[in-house]
């Protein structure tokens, strides 16, 4: 008897973290950040494709202006 399995990987999606308008711009989260997806500019911002939702940024950010 011969079995035939199948492998179906799924994708999994990852939520990247996001600055709100409270964001003071102290630059606490860049330096912090250890996959380097936040970028710094008038309004920060973190690339989602960088991001590994380890929180970090956001234990750190003194406004709490960074959540998922």
């Amino acid at each position: 008897m011969c079995f035939h399995y199948s492998f179906n990987p799924i994708k999994i999606t990852v939520m990247a973290y996001k600055i709100s308008d409270e964001c003071v711009a102290c630059g606490t989260c860049i330096d912090e950040c250890p996959m380097g997806a936040i970028s710094e500019g008038d309004i920060y911002s973190i690339n989602p494709d960088e991001c590994t939702e380890c929180g970090t940024c956001a234990s750190v950010c003194p406004s709490g202006a960074i959540s998922l």
